[in-house]
């Protein structure tokens, strides 16, 4: 396979995930917002929001029921919206239309269509909850034609490559937003307000109904630590996500050796640390670890980058 066509099917599952992730964070951290009486609430909100795509929401001016919204989903000269990494998502399916099936390039273009020609005036007043709930469920749609329409070769390996570096990097920087978030509660002295980021963070990741499986107990701190960062049986754990990355590297190159510092290297060290990694050792600091984490991630994509995208 040409390293160009690889690059595309990468970031064709990078952008599919990260779409699907900034329009139910943008749907959870807004409505749970209009359901406190708390300014203080909104206003965590609002630079949650912001943080997540790169948006300075204090130096630029913007107003939270207008600007903000737009800004993070319908604006196309911000690259980080949701318009826009939509757009980006099917350049990428077009630079590899040859190798994807056909199911997969209808529901991608069924989607794009939708963003595209989606009223920005009916999105500003009564429209935000229909568009990201749509986005949600096309961006499933999707990744299930991936999943049950292609070849489970190659092909498919560094689409689902693309998936799980982008999701692991999703929920990390939802995670470190949302303890920069508890953390300013806890200087207010709030615990009330904490215990709703937490249940807000499960929420964002789909994860709220699983941890109540997993523990029986209201959203706790380090538990929720837990089941996010170290939860191998949840698919959207960052374990989880960095061990399907290793497998799926693994497929692409089978029988490549593996050399200190390599992509395979470094991947197969990082799951296994993960592996036998206890909450305990991370929670009294946990914006370090997952600060730390985020730069792991960030450099995993640069050496996958340099060995195989590259072109």
């Amino acid at each position: 396979m040409l390293a160009r066509v690889a690059d595309n099917l990468y970031w064709l599952g990078r952008y599919i995930e990260r779409t699907e992730h900034l329009s139910r964070y943008l749907n959870i951290q807004y409505f749970s917002a209009l359901d406190t009486t708390s300014d203080y609430q909104r206003d965590l909100a609002l630079k949650s929001i912001a943080n997540m795509v790169g948006i300075d929401s204090e130096g630029e001016g913007y107003a939270f029921e207008e600007e903000i919204l737009v800004a993070v989903a319908m604006d196309e000269s911000n690259q980080a919206s949701i318009k826009s990494c939509m757009h980006f998502a099917r350049e990428n399916a077009r630079g590899a239309r040859d190798l994807i099936s056909r199911e997969v390039w209808n529901a991608i273009n069924k989607f794009y269509r939708f963003i595209n020609d989606y009223p920005e005036d009916y999105y500003k007043t009564q429209g935000l909850f229909d568009f990201t709930h749509t986005t949600i469920e096309n961006c499933a749609i999707i990744k299930n034609r991936i999943q049950s329409t292609m070849l489970h070769d190659e092909v498919w390996a560094f689409a689902k490559m693309g998936l799980h570096i982008e999701r692991a990097t999703q929920i990390t920087r939802i995670l470190i937003s949302k303890f920069e978030d508890i953390k300013r509660v806890k200087e207010r002295d709030n615990k009330s307000v904490e215990s709703f980021q937490l249940v807000t963070l499960l929420k964002s990741a789909e994860g709220l109904d699983m941890y109540h499986r997993e523990y029986s107990i209201l959203p706790q701190q380090k538990e929720t630590l837990e089941f996010m960062v170290l939860n191998a049986r949840f698919p959207r754990s960052i374990t989880y996500n960095v061990s399907s990355l290793r497998k799926h590297i693994l497929q692409v190159a089978p029988n490549k050796g593996i050399e200190k510092d390599s992509i395979e290297w470094n991947i197969g060290r990082m799951s296994e640390y993960l592996k036998y990694l206890t909450v305990e050792e991370f929670a009294d600091d946990p914006l370090s670890f997952l600060n730390k984490t985020l730069v792991y991630l960030n450099d995993l994509n640069s050496l996958l980058s340099k060995e195989y995208l590259n072109h």
